[in-house]
C-alpha cells in the first residue's frame, strides 16, 4: 500500500477560522440550558487551556436530535476561546486503501506545534459505531482501536475533542466511557419562539405569522424545524414584493 504524506493528509481536514468562518456567538445562544451547556464547557477547556492541564477531560460528546444546536454549540466554543476549530465527518476520514483511514486519524489528532485547538468531530456514530454493531465492518473496528490510542495519549493542555452524535445507542460503550457526555434535550416552545424572532429579524421579514404556526405546530421540536418554518415564510415574503 503507498502511504499518504502528513501533507496529503492534513489537508482533507477543514480547520475554520472562528473569527471569519463562524456565525455562531454566544450572544444569539437562547435558553437557560443552552447557554448553561456553553458556559459549563467553556470553563472546563478554559482551565485545561490556561492552567495546563495535561490528563483532564479529554472531550465531549454531545448527543441529542437532529438540529438540537451540538455543532452550533462547538463553534461556538472555538470562536469565545479564540483557537481554531478541525471540523471533520465520516467523509473526512474515509478511505478506500486499507489503513488509510486509521492515518487519517493519527495525523487529525497529529499537534507538534501543540497549538490550542477543538477538534470536531460531527455525526460520529458513522465512522466510530460500537464494536458489536451488526452492521459494522472489521475496518469500523480499527478506526475505533486507533481513535481509542490517540484519546488516551491527548494532551489536554492544548487540544480537546467534541463528537456528536444523533444515535448515542450506536456509539461504542468504550468511546463514551472516554469523554464526558452532554444531551442536548428539545427546546421548549417559548425558546423556539425567541430564536423564531431572531431569525425573522436577521431576515428583515414580520414574525408574527411565523411565530403563530410555530405555536400552533408541535412538531415544531428543533432549531432545524424553526428554520425551515422562517425560511419557508421567507420565500412567500420575498415573492410577494
Amino acid at each position: 500500500m503507498k502511504q499518504m504524506t502528513s501533507r496529503q493528509i492534513g489537508q482533507t481536514f477543514r480547520q475554520l477560522d472562528p473569527y471569519k468562518d463562524i456565525e455562531e456567538d454566544i450572544t444569539r445562544f437562547r435558553g437557560e440550558a443552552y447557554r448553561e451547556i456553553f458556559y459549563k464547557v467553556r470553563q472546563i477547556i478554559s482551565h485545561q487551556f490556561n492552567k495546563k492541564v495535561r490528563k483532564g477531560i479529554k472531550g465531549f460528546l454531545f448527543w441529542g436530535d437532529v438540529g438540537t444546536g451540538k455543532t452550533a454549540m462547538a463553534r461556538a466554543l472555538a470562536k469565545d476561546l479564540g483557537c481554531p476549530l478541525m471540523f471533520v465527518d465520516g467523509s473526512d476520514i474515509a478511505r478506500w486503501r486499507y489503513g488509510e483511514s486509521e492515518q487519517q486519524i493519527v495525523e487529525l489528532f497529529s499537534n507538534p506545534s501543540k497549538e490550542k485547538r477543538i477538534v470536531l468531530i460531527d455525526d460520529a456514530e458513522s465512522v466510530f459505531p460500537r464494536r458489536d454493531w451488526v452492521k459494522g465492518e472489521s475496518w469500523h473496528i480499527a478506526q475505533n482501536n486507533v481513535l481509542f490510542h490517540e484519546l488516551d495519549r491527548m494532551d489536554t493542555s492544548y487540544t480537546v475533542a467534541i463528537l456528536s452524535t444523533n444515535e448515542l445507542s450506536l456509539m461504542d460503550k468504550a468511546l463514551r466511557d472516554r469523554l464526558y457526555q452532554i444531551e442536548f434535550s428539545n427546546l421548549p416552545k417559548e425558546t423556539l419562539i425567541e430564536i423564531t424572532k431572531d431569525r425573522c429579524d436577521d431576515l428583515m421579514i414580520p414574525w408574527k405569522e411565523v411565530v403563530n404556526r410555530i405555536e400552533k405546530d408541535n412538531k415544531i421540536k428543533t432549531i432545524r424545524d424553526v428554520e425551515k418554518e422562517v425560511l419557508a415564510y421567507y420565500a412567500e415574503e420575498v415573492k410577494e414584493r
